[in-house]
């Protein structure tokens, strides 16, 4: 019985970090199993056990994992993925869920969250319209495989308007959220290679939209280096107090191998794990959380502050982007 009582407090715990600041659990609960506010209010006191049945409603209603009630040390992790089909409505399902999950953590009180930059991150990506076209053409085009775009060669006007305006309202809702970014020199090269492979294949054949692409890419390293200069991601205003100092960028001597990120919330801990070019598996699981946050700590603490105050190093790691970028641009531009 005592275990029975511990997993319910668990369980009403985990319901209750999902709520926005204070907002009362019963009406939710009441809700989602349709029963009465008192059947609501006795299930939060321990009076009434959920059963298995409305455990699971309520976990698959409101996207909560039931991984760590019995044990938190388990093994066995669940994970959530989103099984995207070949289609523009199936790519905006997944634009539309990133933005949800950014929403929820700019609107938490206490958020934070670590970012492992083997490529560039997305939403810097989705910040710039031109580099919005091309990455959504070429997930959609190479990885995808929608069939509307496979005898396309890529042109900015394939990707709808609507896609590109979520795409920065999806860059404005990460600038909002403290952050912690481990970038590499070698962060910019897959993006590179896309834009220079797409070149020699001739899915691009308008030096015109590569030029836009270039100078793009270039903007977006002149933002990169003004936010760290500055400590935070608003640059176009002045920010709010809660947007001050909320970006650190760190050069990472250890090599990355992979995009993953980690959002602390409160005591609440969820990881994001690249997966197949640009899915994500994300877990709740407490051991596997515990475990990434100490994975993000050892590589900050070998790793090189180059935001705020240190201009040499951000200047020198800047550069080096920059340099690749230069060569790139020539050997597609000439």
């Amino acid at each position: 019985m005592k275990d029975e009582v511990k997993l319910q407090d668990l369980f009403i715990n985990r319901l209750q970090e999902l709520l926005p600041p204070g907002q009362s659990l019963a009406p939710v609960i009441a809700e989602g199993l349709e029963v009465s506010l008192d059947s609501a209010y006795r299930r939060i006191k321990g009076k009434t056990n959920f059963s298995l049945e409305e455990a699971v409603m309520l976990a698959s209603k409101y996207n909560l994992s039931l991984d760590g009630l019995s044990d938190p040390s388990q093994q066995n992790a669940h994970f959530s993925f989103q099984d995207l089909q070949p289609s523009f409505e199936s790519f905006n399902e997944y634009l539309d869920l990133l933005l949800a999950n950014l929403q929820r953590l700019a609107a938490a009180p206490k958020s934070q969250l670590y970012y492992s930059c083997l490529d560039i991150p997305i939403f810097f990506n989705l910040g710039s319209p031109h580099i919005a076209a091309f990455k959504m053409f070429y997930w959609m085009h190479s990885v995808l495989e929608v069939d509307e775009l496979q005898t396309k060669i890529f042109e900015p006007e394939l990707i709808p308007d609507y896609f590109i305006e979520k795409g920065q309202l999806i860059y404005d809702t990460y600038c909002k959220i403290p952050s912690i970014e481990l970038w590499t020199t070698n962060t910019l090269d897959s993006t590179l290679r896309q834009i220079e492979f797409y070149n020699n294949a001739g899915h691009i054949r308008s030096r015109e939209v590569n030029e836009a692409l270039f100078e793009g890419l270039h903007q977006m390293l002149n933002r990169l280096n003004t936010m760290a200069e500055r400590g935070t991601k608003v640059i176009d205003r002045v920010p709010e107090e809660q947007e001050k100092d909320n970006y650190k960028l760190y050069e990472s001597d250890i090599e990355l191998t992979g995009n993953g990120a980690l959002a602390l919330v409160g005591n609440r801990k969820i990881s994001f794990i690249g997966h197949l070019t640009f899915h994500t598996l994300t877990s709740e699981h407490p051991a596997l959380n515990h475990k990434t946050q100490l994975w993000y700590e050892r590589l900050v603490r070998k790793a090189n502050l180059i935001s705020s105050i240190s201009a040499k190093y951000r200047y020198q790691f800047i550069s080096r982007l920059e340099q690749d970028l230069e060569a790139t641009k020539k050997r597609v531009l000439g």
